[in-house]
């Protein structure tokens, strides 16, 4: 296991990994992931649900009509570098189960915010070697809200 703050040097670049140097919690199933999590590597969308809604919907005046029925989030969480271990630790409640629970900070209402969510594609980026474990580029997914 690799503890953090770390510095090495691979193929000519220095990382550091760092753990901590984040601002925004984050809990999948409750396991705190945070520390995975690059800088600003979290974004919050949030999104409207509409039915019936748009151009081809007009009314008799030729105005697009917008019918709201629901708002949802969309969390896009981008890794720091990852050792392996650390790797699978991240994914490990991601990898259980398409549907989960996700704690986050909502930056719309300034609380935390616990929702269910369904998981998007998932990618592995290996970079290299690194002591007796793999070491992985940032990667991103989507947790979108049920």
């Amino acid at each position: 296991m690799i503890t953090s703050p770390e510095t090495f040097y691979s193929r000519g670049n220095k990382f550091n990994l760092v753990a901590g140097a984040i601002t925004q919690e984050v809990k999948i199933n409750g396991k705190d992931v945070s520390k995975y999590i690059a800088p600003s590597g979290c974004s919050v969308g949030w999104y409207d649900v509409s039915k019936n809604s748009g151009r081809e919907n007009q009314n008799a005046n030729g105005t697009m009509i917008l019918n709201v029925i629901n708002n949802k989030y969309r969390l896009d969480i981008t890794t720091r570098y990852l050792s392996s271990s650390e790797f699978i630790d991240f994914f490990s409640e991601i990898r259980k189960a398409p549907k989960m629970t996700v704690e986050f900070y909502n930056p719309f209402t300034g609380e935390m915010e616990l929702i269910d969510v369904y998981r998007g594609d998932r990618q592995a980026n290996p970079y290299g070697p690194y002591r007796d474990e793999y070491l992985y580029n940032g990667t991103t997914i989507a947790l979108i809200e049920l």
